[in-house]
């Protein structure tokens, strides 16, 4: 119970001590009913200051934001392009298609995995040739420079017990016709690229060159605070607090804080 009842003093006291830092002077300045009147005025003033500044800020405050939103809408426009260009301009491997032993095939190029490393063939303009066998089935990758790479899988053990991994036929040929599938595809996309590429590039020039989006909520922002800065209402208020301010420091000899 003690523990509260100084609580609830030190309530008091701030609340006091508040009370006489807005309403500076002596004791019956801040608290006597006689200058509760003189209390009112200063404090409307005061709320009509506060409100006019939150008004004004708000209103500022909304224009900053729409500026800010067009100016990061435009950096983001411009990085999505720049992004397009990149991917355009160096495609790399794309996403992983399809793996069947040491190949694995990428949308852009096939890697070949085997035990001195990996190295990647380019996709565009390859032939690709299947071939059976009677203990290997064969994949012949022919690169647009006419390197071959055969790419074996056994579908025989070479050996009772032996663990390796076998491949029907079916499977084989079916991860060729893959191959091929994703080859067509590599030759249209690179036929197209060149005029892809320059339609990104072409748009990005656009987009950086635009900026009539930012420009205008730049001057919105700028019209705004001009307006706030000329508003008759806000003369109005300051001149309704000083004039409320001089009053109280003629009553007490105190200037009271806005």
């Amino acid at each position: 119970m003690m523990g509260l009842g100084l609580i609830i003093c030190a309530g008091v006291l701030a609340g006091v001590a508040w009370q006489w830092y807005r309403y500076p002077g002596r004791w019956e300045h801040a608290f006597s009913p006689r200058h509760t009147e003189a209390r009112k005025v200063l404090s409307d003033a005061r709320g009509a200051a506060r409100a006019w500044e939150r008004w004004k800020n708000q209103t500022e405050s909304k224009a900053r934001n729409d500026a800010d939103a067009a100016e990061k809408a435009r950096e983001e426009r411009l990085h999505r392009l720049e992004q397009r260009i990149a991917s355009l301009s160096s495609p790399g491997s794309g996403e992983r298609v399809e793996s069947l032993g040491e190949l694995d095939l990428f949308q852009h190029v096939l890697v070949v995995r085997s035990a001195s490393g990996t190295r990647s063939i380019a996709l565009a303009g390859m032939k690709v040739r299947f071939e059976p066998g009677l203990k290997i089935h064969s994949v012949y990758c022919t690169d647009a420079d006419g390197h071959v790479h055969r790419a074996k899988y056994p579908h025989l053990a070479s050996s009772p017990g032996s663990e390796a991994e076998l491949f029907d036929e079916d499977r084989v040929r079916d991860f060729a016709v893959v191959i091929e599938n994703t080859v067509a595809q590599e030759n249209t996309f690179r036929g197209r690229l060149p005029r892809q590429l320059k339609k990104a590039q072409s748009k990005w020039e656009e987009a950086q060159a635009d900026a009539s989006e930012v420009d205008a909520a730049r001057a919105r922002l700028q019209k705004v605070r001009q307006r706030n800065g000329t508003d008759p209402r806000g003369e109005a208020v300051e001149a309704r607090l000083a004039e409320a301010s001089r009053d109280w420091e003629r009553l007490t000899g105190r200037i009271p804080p806005r």
